[in-house]
C-alpha cells in the first residue's frame, strides 16, 4: 500500500494545484453524471437508509 501511495504522490507533482483542481471538477461533474443515471434496487435503498440512521445524518 505505502507503495502504491508513493506512485499516486509522484503521479500528482505533475500537477500545479490549481491543475488538481481543475481535474477533481472534472471527475466529479462525471460523477454526478453517472449519478444520473444509476438506478438503485431494493439492497442499496436498505444499506442507504442504514448508514444515514447509524449516522445520525437526519
Amino acid at each position: 500500500m505505502e507503495k502504491t501511495i508513493q506512485k499516486f504522490l509522484e503521479f500528482r507533482k505533475q500537477f500545479t494545484p490549481s491543475q488538481w483542481q481543475e481535474i477533481n471538477h472534472i471527475i466529479d461533474s462525471q460523477f454526478k453524471k453517472k449519478a444520473v443515471e444509476l438506478q438503485l434496487d431494493d439492497q442499496d435503498v436498505e444499506v442507504i437508509k442504514n448508514v444515514i440512521t447509524n449516522s445520525n445524518l437526519l
